[in-house]
C-alpha cells in the first residue's frame, strides 16, 4: 500500500473511534457485566471426594472392635 493510502486508513480509523467510542465502551461494559458471560469464564473446580484409601486410626479400631464388644 501507498503511504498516503495509509494515513487516510488512520485517519478514517480514528474518526470512527472518536465518533463511536461512548458507544463501544457501553456495549463492552453490557457484555463484561453479563451473568452469561461470567457463567461462561468463570472456572468452578470441581470438588472430588477424598479418597478413602487411608482410613484415619481410630475409624480403623472402632471397626475392628465392633465385633469383640
Amino acid at each position: 500500500m501507498e503511504l498516503i493510502t495509509l494515513c487516510g486508513l488512520v485517519i478514517v480509523v480514528f474518526g470512527l473511534w472518536v465518533e463511536f467510542k461512548l458507544a463501544l465502551k457501553a456495549a463492552a461494559k453490557m457484555i463484561r457485566t453479563s451473568t452469561f458471560i461470567q457463567e461462561v469464564f468463570t472456572h468452578k473446580t470441581v470438588q472430588h471426594p477424598a479418597s478413602m484409601s487411608r482410613i484415619p486410626l481410630c475409624l480403623a479400631k472402632l471397626t475392628h472392635y465392633r465385633g469383640g464388644v
